[in-house]
């Protein structure tokens, strides 16, 4: 994810909510033109305990955006079905004299009325605004920082806000942060307290030389890792004292690949990282004397877990499971990668660790950020619109399936705008992410109006009177309670559609799987209608019969 917010054109910004709001409404609309036909459906029941959350990050349309915009991206997303948000607080963005190497006379850190009132007021807003739409909130707090709290020095002018950041520095931000968000904060002139966060990411991207440097040292030893160990350790400790301490809290945020080669501002491999973060070899075994001093680390396991608490009592691990290009079934030949499809060497790894320093835990995994670059608009790379869609359904339904995920968040739902530092149409013009549901002029991609109601078919081709498998996700419905959607099918032609089954859904978050008999091969779609609702559709699936 880029560290950089590229700013506003007024004319594109009204274009792009206008649509946002039409596109809301539109998603129900141009579905309320279709009815479903046939008789004698099956009745099934899919009673589901795996709950997935879903998540969704776009801070320009929710941070950097005016408030009438920041509204109407959150009715949207309200309508598309999401649970939380994800927002990044970036410490440069709130830290005063951020372009200084000297830090205020006489400031307080850990004060949240050290900082300027202005900083504060896009976090305060999009609490404000998700509450009302009983959408939840987690907070990541990340670097780019303030130079003052950064190592002098850096190789390049571009690492420098992100160079070595003081932990002492950075925890008194996050205290200020937790002090702010404890729910009980009222800010001078308020007329009530702010409302609390009970959810928070300690860093982005650790891996990435974008969001800390160095990554490793001019003799290839990994310092990243150690470096942000220290964060962890000061975010947790700051978060306990500002009444956080039982508050969902991930670590890791890790991107999915890197550079094998040991280079200074080469990013590291998740599982390399992961194995110098908990101090353990290849082999996940403890690392003890003159290893474990080169990395930070005490010579004892016991030692080990009692001074790195936040590594060990977290409530999750955050990963970014990008596969980029790739099919989300697609594994990664690089054993030192993690994408979707690969998910078990993260767990294994995890797992391994802890088993290494006695602690009896299966970590629970939280997909943070994740999405799939559309050509176009990006004429260089990613996939079509419709298999974006095709994808983006796939990966929710292996994100479900597997019991250690909690959670699975869309990165944008605009598309970025391109880079204009460089010329236009070049291949570093379009080297932000163009990850969005909508096009950046508004413009809906199939992916908006099937991410509302997800379906996945693994096996799609079957024999005469046999079944399909059917996965769906109502996401657009009330979590919990008992929800209904109709499976069906058609030929083609003039057949129309035919009920195969009626579901009962029960589970948290609506996700269900069953079984049914086509009639012939045709495309099999799920429907869902809120109550006194037009029925809402998912994007159909081609199935086969054999023979």
């Amino acid at each position: 994810m880029s560290t950089t917010r590229p700013a506003l054109r007024a004319g594109t910004l009204v274009r792009v909510i206008a649509v946002v709001a039409v596109c809301a409404v539109g998603v129900v609309a141009a579905v309320a033109l279709l009815s479903p036909t046939g008789s004698s459906p099956a009745a099934l029941t899919s009673v589901s305990t795996r709950s997935l959350e879903t998540m969704f990050q776009d801070d320009r349309y929710l941070i950097d955006s005016p408030t009438p915009a920041v509204t109407r991206t959150l009715d949207a997303l309200r309508a598309l079905g999401v649970d939380r948000l994800r927002i990044t607080v970036l410490w440069s963005s709130i830290a005063p004299r951020a372009g200084a190497r000297a830090a205020p006379l006489g400031f307080d850190g850990s004060d949240p009325g050290a900082y300027p009132p202005a900083a504060w007021a896009p976090y305060d807003r999009v609490l404000e605004l998700a509450r009302a739409r009983d959408i939840a909130v987690n907070f990541d707090v990340t670097a780019p920082g303030p130079l003052w709290a950064m190592r002098p020095g850096p190789p390049s002018v571009r690492l420098a806000n992100h160079y070595a950041p003081s932990a002492r520095e950075f925890g008194r931000f996050v205290l200020a942060v937790g002090r702010r968000y404890g729910g009980t904060y009222t800010p001078p002139g308020a007329g009530s307290a702010l409302p609390r966060v009970t959810y928070w990411s300690i860093w982005n991207e650790p891996n990435q030389p974008g969001w800390l440097a160095p990554q490793r040292t001019a003799a290839g030893a990994m310092v990243s890792a150690r470096l942000y160990r220290g964060y962890v350790d000061a975010a947790v400790a700051a978060l306990d004292r500002s009444g956080h301490r039982s508050d969902t809290i991930l670590i890791g945020e890790l991107a999915p690949e890197g550079d094998e080669t040991p280079r200074v501002e080469n990013p590291v491999p998740p599982i390399p990282f992961l194995d110098a973060l908990y101090c353990v070899d290849a082999s996940q075994r403890p690392q003890l004397g003159a290893r474990a001093a080169a990395l930070g680390c005490p010579n004892s396991r016991a030692a080990f877990v009692a001074a790195n608490p936040g590594l060990f009592d977290a409530t999750g691990f955050a990963h970014h499971p990008y596969s980029f290009f790739l099919a989300p079934g697609t594994s990664m030949s690089d054993r030192n990668f993690v994408p979707l499809s690969d998910l078990g060497r993260l767990e294994r790894a995890l797992d391994a660790i802890f088993g290494a320093y006695g602690v009896k835990r299966a970590l629970p995994l939280y997909l943070t950020e994740y999405g799939y670059e559309t050509n176009p608009p990006n004429p260089f790379r990613g996939v079509s619109p419709a298999t974006q869609a095709a994808y983006l359904d796939q990966a929710a339904y292996m994100a479900w399936r597997d019991p250690r995920v909690r959670t699975l968040s869309q990165f944008l739902l605009v598309d970025s705008a391109p880079d204009t530092a460089y010329p236009r149409g070049s291949v570093r013009y379009w080297s932000t992410f163009q990850t969005g549901l909508l096009y950046r002029d508004g413009a809906p991609k199939p992916s908006f109006y099937s991410y509302r109601l997800p379906i996945f078919i693994a096996s799609p081709s079957f024999a005469a009177g046999g079944r399909v498998p059917v996965w769906g996700m109502l996401r657009a419905a009330a979590n919990g309670g008992s929800r209904r959607a109709r499976i069906q099918w058609s030929g083609g032609g003039a057949g129309g559609w035919r009920t195969l089954a009626v579901v009962t859904v029960r589970g948290p978050t609506g996700g269900f799987t069953a079984d049914v008999s086509p009639p012939g091969s045709g495309v099999i779609r799920v429907g869902w209608a809120a109550p006194g609702a037009a029925p809402v559709y998912s994007r159909t699936v081609a199935v086969r019969q054999l023979g």
